[in-house]
């Protein structure tokens, strides 16, 4: 179990704008453990309990359901709306929520006299790590979205969408901070990586650095995880522990349950979400994550299965939590890198690792003279069939790959140019008349 579980540590939302909760060292530390807490919100919606893989895989080609209320089939049919409220509340409500409580610590820990120099810098690394989180997210689905630091919410109710390059800016900003200040070992023990260290940053610094085809520079940091011997590619059916070698950062349970919010919402026993026939079509043959990471129906579809553990609470047996960073995200992120540097040998060693755990061909061996426009394809796909139902990984990265029209035109009907961005929530812009929309909304 994790050092810093959540069960005893009070959500701090009104406590957390006086400058006495960061009085000291354990009050600035239970205020930071509460914005993770936050996002394991157990009575309602919220992106890293369900909704943002639920969501972006609908409107992506992952998922189906059985059944879809308005706002799911809105999803799926890339019909949104700007009152559709799970683009409002379940996302974009949440991330500025945890944007705010970021803002919040990170203005009172600079101000504060009572925390120690060495303990400040951590704690602010971990709230910059979460603010460029969330924001991460944000830009990639909205695209211009109010670029809010402070924590006066007269004036952040007022302040327009910001141009993207603002946005990405303050992200790298923020992840390199906390890569140089997080602490090259902290929480980097499994069992312990419930909590945002350098490691973390280096994680998804990677991931931004690659979006942002700083192809050197995500290599880099993606190999400084591969090397660390920190990290491993685990069996399938272990991905999701806390005890497992594979993740990077996870969130932790609400309290003390066994199962992950991520995995009961989406991964449950009611099967509800369904592996599209488009991902189904994907897996090449004797593809182990076929078998292991879905369920299958009394109807013989394929619901998702990478979460197994849907009960039981307690301090002792196998738990699993909300996994956000893994290594096999690292080795794709480095094989695109080099691909694109032109490093083929480098890029297809990297796509084989993750193949040869799935139980597939050898890249090096079946293509060994492939192309690198064939490659970097070919690196999308795989980040298909390993990612999926994840976060919205393919929706995120067709749309990087300038693939949207081809591959989403192809596979989604009545797809539009303009469904690659969500609407801005039109409850948002009553409130704030300096809000614009997107275009086709």
């Amino acid at each position: 179990m994790g050092c810093d579980k959540f069960v005893d540590v009070p959500l701090p939302n009104s406590q957390l704008s006086t400058a006495s909760t960061f009085a000291d060292n354990d009050k600035a530390g239970s205020a930071i453990r509460g914005i993770y807490a936050s996002t394991q919100n157990a009575f309602g919606p919220g992106p890293f309990s369900g909704t943002m893989s639920s969501t972006a895989g609908m409107t992506a080609d992952e998922l189906i359901r059985t059944s879809y209320n308005a706002d799911q089939e809105a999803a799926f049919l890339n019909n949104l709306a700007p009152m559709t409220a799970i683009i409002d509340g379940s996302l974009w409500g949440n991330f500025y929520n945890y944007i705010y409580q970021c803002n919040n610590a990170i203005v009172n820990l600079e101000k504060s006299a009572g925390v120690t120099p060495e303990r400040k810098v951590m704690l602010l690394s971990e709230s910059k790590f979460l603010r460029a989180l969330s924001y991460f997210y944000l830009v990639n689905l909205y695209g211009k979205v109010p670029l809010l630091t402070g924590t006066d919410y007269k004036i952040n109710a007022l302040i327009p969408e910001t141009d993207t390059a603002a946005i990405w800016q303050l992200i790298e900003s923020d992840l390199r901070y906390a890569v140089a200040n997080g602490g090259s070992v902290a929480y980097t023990k499994t069992g312990t990586r419930n909590r945002a260290g350098s490691n973390a940053a280096t994680a998804l610094l990677a991931r931004v650095l690659l979006y942002r085809k700083n192809w050197a520079e995500a290599e880099i940091m993606s190999t400084t995880l591969i090397n660390s011997g920190l990290y491993k590619l685990d069996t399938l059916g272990g991905i999701m522990l806390t005890t497992s070698a594979e993740p990077i950062f996870y969130l932790n349970n609400a309290g003390t349950n066994l199962y992950a919010l991520e995995g009961t919402s989406i991964h449950g026993t009611a099967l509800q979400y369904r592996l599209s026939p488009t991902l189904l079509a994907s897996f090449e043959a004797g593809d182990q994550r076929l078998v292991k990471w879905t369920r299958p129906s009394a109807d013989g579809k394929l619901g998702l299965g990478k979460y197994k553990i849907m009960t039981g609470s307690g301090t002792s047996g196998k738990e699993e939590a909300t996994v956000l960073l893994r290594i096999a995200e690292q080795y794709l992120i480095r094989a695109e890198a080099r691909a694109k540097r032109d490093n083929l040998p480098g890029a297809i060693a990297d796509l084989d690792e993750v193949r040869k755990r799935a139980g597939i061909s050898l890249i090096a061996n079946t293509l060994p003279n492939i192309t690198q426009t064939a490659l970097v394809d070919t690196i999308l796909h795989e980040r298909y069939v390993e990612l999926f139902g994840e976060f919205g990984h393919r929706w995120l990265d067709v749309k990087r790959m300038g693939k949207a029209d081809q591959i989403f035109g192809a596979n989604k009907p009545g797809w539009e140019t303009t469904d690659a961005l969500y609407p801005i929530p039109g409850k948002e812009r009553e409130k704030n008349p300096n809000l614009g929309q997107n275009d086709g909304y």
